[in-house]
């Protein structure tokens, strides 16, 4: 079974102008967004997805955390922690939005799952994955996505008429005026910029960070049919991949797919597309689970409620499903 549809034919209801289509759906929802940022606390935001007639079609809080990031799936898949109904565009896992601990607005990070629809932000860029400062509008499929800070500064970004509230949403008129988003030079192969943070630098050559291990630790597997009809053993197999920090940036998918992920196994434990992996610290990975169906956890726990982060360090590895994911960081060069 193939998650994704194949290409669509073009067709008239298309996103011809998808800043257009992004302010006309801001335009039509921002009675409704107004509403919902009035009951989220100050300091929390709020996620809005429309769909292309800028009727909201789901919503999710997202409270300010204390020490892991929030994570929220974004796709059609009914495990996400925001799905995405009627909209044969968006992938079963389309991207992962990240809420960061600080003072001030809310942080975020978002991560394009590898969907052909892609993601779209307000100045009609496409771009593998993103930061933003305080909020965000963006597009992919034919749905269009609002992260709003709650309270009083939300009221305040909404008030005023449609194309002022744009403006101060995105940073950009109506009619396509205003600085850039996704500046072309960071858009590849590194992480647009939105709202002026920019939390690492992108334009320093990308420095070895080790070597991440996925090993199946079933016991008893039987393994799998191979195309010939033979059984394949996967109990004991092990993957490895050699890891940058510009692939941490722009996060790297585990799964089974291997057109989609980095670092793929075979199992039945292990999803399509089951977690994405970024770097926390210079000593710390941040493991995230894609809505998949056998979960992440930390080491030694191959059962209970899955985790939507866990922190992966050398001496702390995590379950994916009954895959141990481990990290054996680069050797720091000797200074003579």
């Amino acid at each position: 079974m193939i998650e994704d549809s194949g290409p669509q034919p073009h067709t008239g209801d298309e996103r011809a102008e998808p800043q257009m289509a992004l302010a006309t759906c801001f335009a039509r929802a921002r009675p409704i967004l107004n509403a919902l940022v009035t009951g989220v606390k100050e300091g929390d935001a709020v996620i809005v997805a429309t769909d292309q007639n800028g009727f909201p079609v789901a919503q999710r809080v997202v409270e300010r955390p204390k020490d892991l990031p929030h994570a929220v799936v974004i796709g059609r898949h009914n495990r996400c922690a925001l799905p995405i109904p009627n909209d044969s565009r968006v992938s079963l896992r389309h991207l992962l939005l990240t809420g960061w601990p600080g003072q001030g607005p809310m942080r975020f990070r978002g991560y394009d799952l590898g969907g052909r629809a892609g993601v779209i932000l307000a100045d009609d860029k496409r771009v593998p994955g993103f930061s933003a400062y305080g909020q965000v509008a963006l597009a992919f499929g034919r749905t269009s996505l609002f992260v709003l800070p709650g309270g009083a500064v939300g009221r305040d970004m909404l008030a005023g008429d449609d194309a002022e509230s744009f403006r101060k949403l995105t940073g950009l008129d109506t009619s396509g005026g205003g600085h850039r988003l996704a500046i072309s030079a960071m858009a590849e192969p590194g992480v647009a910029e939105i709202g002026g943070y920019r939390p690492i630098d992108i334009e320093v050559r990308p420095d070895p960070r080790g070597v991440l291990r996925l090993r199946s630790v079933k016991a008893g597997s039987r393994g799998r049919s191979t195309s010939r009809g033979r059984r394949r053993d996967d109990s004991g197999q092990t993957r490895e991949l050699q890891i940058d920090s510009e692939q941490l940036q722009r996060g790297l998918l585990i799964g089974r797919y291997s057109d989609r992920c980095s670092l793929a196994g075979q199992g039945r434990n292990l999803s399509r597309v089951h977690a994405l992996v970024t770097e926390e610290t210079p000593t710390s990975l941040l493991v995230y689970d894609l809505a998949s169906t056998n979960g992440v956890r930390p080491a030694g726990q191959s059962e209970g409620p899955s985790h939507s982060v866990v922190r992966l360090t050398a001496d702390d590895p995590c379950m994916l499903g009954h895959f141990e994911l481990s990290w054996v960081p680069a050797e720091k060069p000797i200074i003579h």
